[in-house]
């Protein structure tokens, strides 16, 4: 039996936040598109994703999924909110020391057609790999120019990281590189990759489909999932949340009948 490969954030893991003072979050809970799929379709799936990665992770996340099964046919994956940017804990501060490409990928819940994975955020209670997000309460140097640029030295790095890399062509250069890597890798491995965002916060550049170089492999969707549900089935998924970010079961449910077809079709017509 061949299964699909689903990639995303914690909108891909079926997230929910808990609305309280205490904070906290629950994860692969029932508004999964990705686990209803599988049901609609009794197909395996797999499924990796974590709340708050960025699409730097898709990278790792794709290549270990296709080194650990060889039954894959299709894959999707769901870009995600810029200006996230990883961050790690190595007191090694070894170059020479390379980690696997597992080495914080974990196995999470699995059953008969399910299987998930998500970041294991430390290993061995030394190393930690995360994604942290700008802060853009930090006020912007209105005097800052090309030929004032600010001073590292005076600046903290999430200052100049938010306002002098993060939302600048820097970060997306780095998107179409990420982009194309995925391509590259379902290219040679003789697989369509679909790439799909599930509203129009969650920004893909059309100039993604041939930047460096024209993909091979992938398909992008031109309309996101909220807005394809708004217009061809007139439901505002923006009213069907179980926090302030994430969508409910019944979302995800008009996603995977409905939008994950659209998708399908799409592909096959490229």
């Amino acid at each position: 039996m061949s299964r699909t490969l689903f990639i995303g954030d914690s909108h891909s893991m079926g997230y929910v936040g808990h609305n309280s003072d205490a904070g906290g979050f629950d994860v692969w809970k029932e508004n999964n598109y990705a686990e209803i799929y599988s049901g609609i379709h009794n197909k395996s799936v797999v499924i990796m994703a974590s709340s708050g990665c960025g699409n730097r992770e898709y990278v790792n996340f794709l290549a270990h999924a296709l080194k650990t099964y060889n039954d894959i046919d299709e894959v999707f994956i769901q870009s995600t909110y810029w200006g996230r940017f990883p961050l790690a804990i190595n007191p090694d501060l070894d170059e020479k020391s390379t980690f696997s490409l597992d080495f914080f990928v974990e196995k999470n819940k699995c059953d008969s057609l399910i299987d998930r994975f998500s970041i294991g955020l430390v290993q061995k209670e030394k190393y930690l790999q995360a994604y942290a997000k700008p802060d853009f309460k930090i006020p912007y140097d209105i005097s800052t120019s090309p030929h004032k640029q600010p001073i590292i030295t005076r600046s903290s790095y999430m200052y100049v990281h938010s306002y002098h890399y993060l939302q600048t062509h820097l970060e997306q250069q780095d998107y179409f590189k990420d982009i194309l890597l995925c391509d590259t890798l379902c290219h040679r491995n003789g697989l369509k990759l679909t790439l799909w965002n599930i509203n129009d916060r969650c920004y893909i550049p059309k100039e993604a489909a041939n930047f460096y170089s024209e993909l091979l492999a992938t398909t992008i969707t031109n309309i996101d999932a909220v807005s394809y549900i708004k217009n061809t089935l007139k439901i505002d998924l923006e009213t069907e949340k179980v926090d302030i970010e994430h969508y409910n079961k019944t979302a995800h449910e008009y996603i995977a009948k409905h939008y994950m077809p659209y998708l399908r079709r799409l592909n096959e017509r490229n």
